[in-house]
């Protein structure tokens, strides 16, 4: 039975970068491109309601070796909710 890939999600920020030291197993890339992009949003949504600046632009998601194997941006991670349920 083959593992599931572990990804890591760098959390963006203007000047500097959350690094994820833990990473989480998702069967396809395309899964940890949702949970991004829904991490991104439940984030922007807290920071909100605690009515704090909004200093995140996106998610950087790395495979094990540190290689960037994709980006979710803050403008993405919203636009992809909104067209989704048009």
């Amino acid at each position: 039975m083959d593992s599931m890939p572990v990804y890591f999600f760098h959390l963006k920020h203007s000047e500097s970068i959350d690094e994820d030291l833990k990473g989480i197993s998702f069967d396809t890339l395309d899964d940890a491109r949702s949970n991004a992009s829904d991490t991104l949003r439940d984030l922007v949504a807290e920071n909100l309601r605690a009515a704090q600046h909004i200093d995140i632009s996106g998610i950087e998601i790395t495979d094990p070796s540190g290689s960037v194997v994709a980006m979710v941006s803050l403008e993405d991670a919203v636009l992809s909710r909104l067209t989704s349920e048009k």
